[in-house]
Formats: structure tokens, C-alpha cells, sequence
């Protein structure tokens, strides 16, 4: 901060000065009477900056908002006064992202939020590289970013930020305090990076950090909030290790730090959090079993209970987390949060009516964060569950559901949305649950459409026919069609514009600017309509091609969900058990050769024999039917289960919608020129010999087909021609998906430049008809995020392919191009993808065994 000019001037200053070595409220109030004189007499941008900083201590003292309030208006005067002055502007912005953030963490306020980080932003650009302060203020660009990861989850925020400490711990002075900010801000940063990566390094790093920084506290105060820090790290660590010293030394850190902060005191809040997760961890230590109430023994529709011997611990714990909601204020952003936790220990400790209260309360604030208040409904639903009043749990997971799109939030990075959906993953499936044992089997449907195919809804909506807009309102349809453009840029890894791709603060700008051009276009007379989903019942309405069979899996009960004739009804499956199941799909993907016999027979009686299906006495041509599998029998082959491979043309959808998107489409037409993409041969794995056999065959059946083969078939290359081509082929390897879409098709630069699912599902195809991928396991999804379809399949379908074929396991390489040759035989007498691979399918079977011809499925209408 700057202090100069005058007499009066510096004696204020003095008086802030001693305070800061003494802690005496008596000259922090004498400074500010100081600095307020001033400012009558002669207000300058130094009085401005002088008097907000000392308002700002005496909130941090004292916890007054009108004084922290006061102080922000103030440093944006200070600001204001000096544009040009590269000396003392950058001081007051700094000090105004600081101030800035500080109420963002008691309000919430994300205006707040993004003012703090702009400043920042802007006090390093105009800070030479040279400079004595140049530390500092990359260390609150950084402090900036990371508050903006907290808000949001944005894990580029997040990169930037360590990016911006490891600059600021270099440009520091040995044994300076701005190098002991730098290194405590850094290791905070690592550990929460730690929760999305697991790399243990990080905290191990972290811990040294911290550790370093105790010691060097030049304050009681400061020493206070490095100890938490430093606590937060190890018990991060002792989560990841089991390391018992590292929980008792966080634990001793945190009580010194609790007696430096008392009631009233900023910081009591983070700290008495701090002290009840360290109670926690201490509860789970003791106690080897199921610590998680919300999560149901299997099949029971009850949640565990803690044995009466760690009551008394359990007692401990909730008096810990209660401290923590009494010293968290009103509007604070970990009062959910605080909350929350006090509930799970009201729990544990056996008083389920109280932690019932608190789950309703926070899931029923609109200003808590929402996946607090995801988790706090989905809670109070299964403690209504575990006492079998059905119809008050499912008014919880009805609200749960509702809120579940906002976890995952278009502001953040690809990867940030799947992690937060697999927090959640089986919400909505419990909650159809709920729902078909309340007799409503049309909100179940309602239900897994709002919950299922989160970011699949994102790219239907950002494919939405635009011509009634343009006709109407040009303006608005154009600057639309630019946005939706500019948000299928790959994300780029920094939250900084500077950076290839679409940058985090460009994200951000534009969703904002999305959600409020949309909400201008709802506003207009005949678009209130414009980007809501359609009501469940006219999906239901559209089902008239044949049956669609909705597979829920649930701990509550499993049931299929037969859509027909505007009609939906509930089948119970009672030999279909979740635990069963996940084992069972577990077993399947290590080892789907040794396991298909028994998984078709098994799916043949436990699902397919139950189902009232239609009936063809005179065996003329197979019906059709649809799959919308959820939980681990997305990774089963339903398709081909006994008694349905013969009867039945099988198709898989994601979702409802999709399907009934798919129906609505155009039909398709044969093209002269498909894309054929080919990749016999490619560095660092295994060759597919086969591959150039099959790329030559389909190409000689068209009059113009875009072959790519071996070092022609780049990354580059194929995306910018698959926007050309309707039909599209490939044949080559394929690793399955993980989170942040992982899962890859492997072109001959697959090393350099991968071809990923995160690459194929942000284009926006309108044109896109048919994908054939002849390549291993393309339609396998992690286990978590079953029900987004975040595989390479999906990802085709969410790029705008109506028809993809893929594969659930391994296949090989013959066997592929065999189905493919006889696919494009039947392509040629039928408009129906799906029927040409029913067909190609049964003309291998007498001559390959099922784990060699079931993993072919098809997804769309």
C-alpha cells in the first residue's frame, strides 16, 4: 500500500503502522480518525487508499460489512483518481482486487468475484517486470483466480493460479514476505489441484510449502492462517495415505490457530470447519465401515448406522461441525457447506431429525451453491427413503434433479463438468426410482430425462434450428449462431486470454452473454419456448415406431420403463439387483470373452422374458425396438441378450430426447462421397491388416469416397473433413474414455495430436448422417459417467451423427471387416443403418462366436 504526503498523513500512517506490529484497536481507530480528517480536508487517491485499508483491518477485526464495504468504494476512488500513474495505480488496484475478494467470500457475490480478478489482471500489466512489487502482484493475480476456481470449479482458473504463484515465489526476495505469501498461496493451490488430479506429489509439495511458511508468520494473525493452511494440506494428505501423524498434526495446528481467532473473527469460520473435518477424519479412522448415511445398503432402502460404542466420538464431531455453522455468517460461502457437514454429523451421532431440518434448509436456499444443494436434497431424500415415506423423498429428489444441470455449469472446462456429474452419478436414477414406487412411472421418464445426458442436452440445444429467429429477428439469430460458434473453440488449458484456444475469461464472457441473449429471446412473443426441453409427455407421444425399454437400475429397485402408444408403463425386475449388476459389468469388461455366455443368458431371463414385447407369430421380418440402458447396463449388450438378437432390430439411446431428435431429422440419403478414414499401420501400436481391406472395399461401392489412409489420416485433416461428409467410416485402433475425455480414435499422429472425445463432441455437424466406427470398445463409457454416454459413440451423436455404429469391447480385426462388408451390402437395399447391421450381424453369426459379433451396436433412431 502507498502512504505519503504531509504531516497529518503520516501520523495516520504511523498510527496504522503500530497497529500492525501491536495489534491496538486504539491506533487502528486513531488511524482511521486520521485518514477520515484528511479526506475532508484534501481526498487524493493516497487518503483514499490510507483510509480503506485501515477500514479494511478494522473488518477483519472487528467484521463490520459497512466497513468493508466502505473500503471497496473507497479503492475504486483511489483507482479512479490516477489512470495513467503506473506507480500508484497498480497499488490501488491490487489492494481493490483484495478488498474485493474478501466480501466475495462472505456474499458470494460473483460480480464481486470477476471485479477482483480484472483488477488484478490489470495491476500486473501495468507493473514492469523489474519492479519491487512485482511479486505481490502476481501473487494476488493468482489469489484472484483461485477464489474464481472456488466459485466455479473452473480448473483452468485454477493452472493459471499456480502458473501465477511459481512466478511470484521466483520474482520474490529471499526471505521477503511477499515470498512467504507466494509459497503459502501455492500450496493451497496444489492441494486443491490434488482433488481433481490424485497425484500425491502435489501434496507432498504442498506440505513443504506450507510447512516453510509457519515459522516465517509475522503476526499472530498471519501465523494463524498459515497453520490452518498447512492443516487443511496434511489432512488432505492423510485422506490420500492413511498417515495417522499427519491428522494429529493438523489437528494440533488447527486448535493453536482457533485460539487466534475468536468468536466474531473472519477466519473462525474456515478454521472450525478445518477442526470438524479433522473430527471426521478421526470418526472414519475408528470406524471401518460405511460413513456415508446417504449411501443405501444395497437392495434394503436403509443407511448404515454407526455402532453405539462411537456414539459418544459421533457427539464430539457434531459439537465440532456446530461451532463451525456458528461462526460461518449468514451469506458466507461455506455456510452450506457447514451446514451440510453438521447434518452428516447429526447423523452419524443418531439424531436423523435434526440432520434432516438442516438438509431441508440448505436445499432449499437459493443462494447456496448448487451442488450443496443437490447433495443436502439428495440426503434428505434418502433419510426419507431409510423411513419409507416415498412421497416426501421424492419431492426431495425432484428438487435434486431439477438443480443437477447447474452443477455443471457451460462456464467451466469439459473436464470440470464430467468430474462434477460424477459426483452425482445414479441421482437420477434413484430418483426414478422413488418415483415408480410412488406409482408416477411419467415423471420417473421425466425424471432420468432432466438427470441423464446433462452435457448431451448442452450440444441439442447448441444444434437448435435457428430459421424461425432469423425470419423474425435476424439480429439476434445472428449474434446466437457467433456465440455457439465461439463455444465449440477447443478449451484451452489457461484461464488467460493470452493462451491458444478458448481461454477460461473468454468462457466465462460468453456464457454470460449466452444466458443473457437467451433470456432476451424467451422475452419475445412466440419464443418463450426457445431452448427448453420438451415436455416428457410429447416424447412419449413421439415413441410410435416401436418400442422404446428404459432399463432403470437403482439400490431402491430396478424396473424397465415401456414406452408404446403414448403410453408408459412400469415392469419390476426382481431378480435385477444394483450390487449384482455393477459386479457382473465388472467382470464383463476384464474379460468379455469368458463372460458372454452367461451375461446373454442372464440378461435374457432377469430382463428380457419379464417385458410385455410384441409378438410375430408368422416370423416375417424382425420388429424394431430401443434400449435406453442406465448404470452399469450401459456396459451390457441388451441388444443381443437371449430371445432378443432374433426377434428384435435393437438400437441404443443416451436419452429420449435424442431419440426422438433423431426420428424428427430428415431422412437419410446415400451420398457419392463418404469420408473413409483408414489407419492400417500408426506408431506405437499393434497393425490392423485388415484395415486397408476394408477402406478398399467400402470406397469401390461409391462413385467419389474421401479415403484418408495411413500418414494421410492426420488429426487435423479428419476434423476439418468430417464437416463435408454425411456418411462417414473408420478403421483403426480406439482407447476407451476417462474422464475429461480421454478416450481417443488412434490416427496415424496419434501421439502429437490425438483425435478425442472432448474433439469430436464440440462440432456441430448439421449435415452429419451415419458413422460407422469399425474400432475396439468405442462405445464403452467410464463406470462413473455411464449415464452422459461420454464415449467415442456419444461423442459422433452429440457432434450431430443420427446413426453411429460402435463397438462395446474389443473386436477383431477381421471379424470388423467383415460386419463392415456385409453392412454396406445391406446399406444398399435398406434406408435403415439399423436394420443393415442386424442383418451383417446374422450373416457372421454361424461363423463367429458371440463375443466376436455382439459387441456391434447401433445408437440412434
Amino acid at each position: 500500500m502507498i502512504f505519503s504526503g504531509g504531516g497529518d498523513y503520516e501520523r495516520a500512517s504511523e498510527h496504522f503502522r503500530a497497529f500492525e506490529l501491536t495489534g491496538q484497536q486504539s491506533r487502528l481507530e486513531a488511524a482511521i480518525s486520521g485518514f477520515r480528517a484528511l479526506a475532508r480536508s484534501r481526498m487524493d487517491g493516497a487518503v483514499a487508499n490510507g483510509l480503506a485499508i485501515a477500514l479494511w483491518s478494522r473488518y477483519e477485526v472487528l467484521g463490520s460489512r459497512g466497513d468493508l464495504d466502505e473500503a471497496v468504494a473507497l479503492l475504486r476512488d483511489a483507482a479512479g483518481r490516477h489512470p495513467g500513474d503506473t506507480e500508484r495505480l497498480p497499488s490501488y488496484l491490487a489492494n481493490l482486487a483484495g478488498a474485493l475478494r474478501l466480501r466475495w467470500r462472505v456474499t458470494g457475490s460473483r460480480e464481486d468475484l470477476m471485479e477482483a480478478v480484472a483488477a488484478s489482471r490489470q495491476a500486473v500489466e501495468v507493473t514492469s517486470p523489474q519492479h519491487r512489487r512485482r511479486s505481490a502482484r502476481l501473487n494476488n493475480q493468482g489469489d484472484g483466480l483461485l477464489a474464481l476456481h472456488l466459485h466455479f470449479g473452473d480448473s483452468s482458473a485454477l493452472d493459471s493460479a499456480i502458473a501465477l504463484f511459481r512466478q511470484a515465489v521466483d520474482a520474490a526476495d529471499s526471505g521477503s514476505d511477499d515470498l512467504v505469501n507466494a509459497k503459502s498461496n501455492l500450496a493451497e493451490a496444489l492441494r486443491l489441484r490434488f482433488q481433481s488430479t490424485r497425484d500425491i506429489g502435489l501434496l507432498d509439495e504442498a506440505a513443504v510449502l506450507a510447512g516453510s511458511v509457519v515459522p516465517r508468520a509475522r503476526t499472530r494473525s498471519l501465523r494463524a492462517r498459515f497453520q490452518s493452511n498447512l492443516a487443511l494440506v496434511l489432512l488432505a494428505r492423510h485422506s490420500a495415505t492413511g498417515r495417522v501423524q499427519d491428522l494429529r498434526t493438523a489437528t494440533e495446528l488447527v486448535h493453536q490457530a482457533l485460539k487466534e481467532s475468536p468468536p466474531g473473527h473472519p477466519n473462525r469460520a474456515e478454521r472450525s470447519a478445518v477442526l470438524a473435518e479433522c473430527r471426521r477424519l478421526a470418526l472414519v479412522s475408528s470406524h471401518r465401515g460405511d460413513m456415508t448415511p446417504h449411501r443405501l445398503a444395497p437392495g434394503t432402502g436403509r443407511a448404515p448406522r454407526l455402532p453405539f460404542r462411537l456414539r459418544r466420538t459421533a457427539r464430539r464431531l457434531a459439537r465440532a461441525t456446530e461451532d463451525a455453522v456458528r461462526s460461518t455468517p449468514h451469506g458466507h460461502p461455506t455456510r452450506a457447506d457447514a451446514m451440510l457437514k453438521h447434518g452428516l454429523a447429526l447423523a452419524f451421532a443418531g439424531d436423523g431429525a435434526a440432520a434432516l431440518a438442516l438438509y431441508r434448509q440448505v436445499a432449499g436456499e437459493p443462494g447456496f451453491p448448487p451442488r450443496m444443494r443437490v447433495e443436502a436434497a439428495r440426503l434428505q431424500a434418502y433419510e426419507m427413503v431409510r423411513v419409507q415415506d416415498w412421497q416426501a423423498a421424492l419431492d426431495a429428489f425432484r428438487l435434486a434433479v431439477e438443480l443437477l444441470p447447474r452443477t455443471a455449469p457451460r462456464h467451466v472446462t469439459q473436464a470440470d463438468r464430467e468430474r462434477a456429474l460424477t459426483a452425482f452419478a445414479g441421482l437420477a436414477s434413484d430418483a426414478a426410482a422413488c418415483a415408480i414406487q410412488a406409482g408416477d412411472p411419467r415423471l420417473a421418464v421425466a425424471l432420468l430425462e432432466q438427470g441423464r445426458g446433462v452435457m448431451l442436452g448442452h450440444a441439442l440445444d447448441a444444434r437448435t434450428e435457428l430459421t424461425d429467429l432469423a425470419e423474425r429477428h435476424p439480429d439476434l439469430a445472428r449474434r446466437f449462431d457467433e456465440l455457439r460458434t465461439a463455444l465449440d473453440t477447443p478449451d484451452s488449458a489457461s484461464f488467460l486470454r493470452d493462451e491458444a484456444g478458448l481461454s477460461g475469461e473468454r468462457r466465462h464472457a460468453l456464457i454470460e452473454e449466452w444466458h443473457h441473449l437467451v433470456d432476451s429471446i424467451r422475452s419475445l412473443p412466440g419464443f418463450a419456448g426457445f431452448l427448453r426441453p420438451p415436455a416428457v409427455q410429447e416424447l412419449v407421444n413421439a415413441v410410435g415406431r416401436g418400442p422404446v425399454v428404459v432399463v432403470n437400475v437403482s439400490a431402491l429397485r430396478c424396473d424397465a420403463l415401456v414406452i408404446a402408444e403414448g403410453d408408459v408403463v412400469p415392469v419390476a425386475l426382481p431378480e435385477l439387483r444394483l450390487d449384482d449388476l455393477a459386479a457382473r459389468a465388472e467382470r464383463f469388461r476384464l474379460a468379455p470373452a469368458d463372460e458372454i455366455d452367461s451375461v446373454l443368458s442372464w440378461l435374457g431371463r432377469v430382463v428380457v422374458e419379464r417385458l410385455p414385447l410384441p409378438t410375430d407369430p408368422a416370423h416375417t421380418a424382425p420388429a424394431r425396438l430401443w434400449w435406453i440402458p442406465t448404470g452399469p447396463m450401459s456396459a451390457l449388450p441388451l441388444h443381443a441378450a437371449t430371445d432378443v438378437v432374433d426377434r428384435f432390430v435393437s438400437s441404443c439411446a443416451p436419452t429420449l430426447r435424442s431419440l426422438v431428435s433423431v426420428w424428427e431429422a430428415s431422412a437419410i440419403t446415400r451420398p457419392d462421397d463418404p469420408l473413409i478414414v483408414a489407419v492400417p499401420v500408426a506408431p506405437g501400436v499393434p497393425d490392423l491388416p485388415a484395415a486397408q481391406d476394408e477402406a478398399d472395399d467400402i470406397a469401390a461401392r461409391f462413385a467419389r469416397p474421401h479415403v484418408l489412409t495411413a500418414d494421410r489420416a492426420l488429426r487435423q485433416t479428419v476434423l476439418k473433413a468430417l464437416s463435408r461428409h454425411r456418411w462417414v467410416h473408420f478403421a483403426c485402433h480406439a482407447t476407451s474414455s476417462g474422464i475429461g475425455g480421454e478416450g481417443r480414435l488412434v490416427l496415424w499422429d496419434h501421439i502429437e495430436e490425438p483425435l478425442s472425445v472432448n474433439d469430436i463432441a464440440r462440432l456441430r455437424l448439421a449435415r452429419a448422417e451415419i458413422a460407422f466406427l469399425s474400432a475396439c470398445e468405442t462405445s464403452a463409457a467410464p463406470p462413473e459417467l455411464t449415464d452422459e454416454s461420454l464415449h467415442i459413440t456419444g461423442a459422433f451423436h452429440m457432434a450431430g451423427f443420427r446413426h453411429v455404429i460402435g463397438t462395446l469391447w474389443p473386436v477383431g480385426d477381421r471379424t470388423a471387416q467383415l460386419v463392415a462388408s456385409h453392412y454396406y451390402d445391406a446399406l444398399a437395399e435398406t434406408s435403415s443403418p439399423a436394420i443393415a447391421l442386424h442383418t451383417a450381424v446374422r450373416k457372421v453369426r454361424g461363423s463367429r462366436t458371440p463375443a466376436q459379433w455382439a459387441p456391434f451396436v447401433h445408437v440412434g433412431g
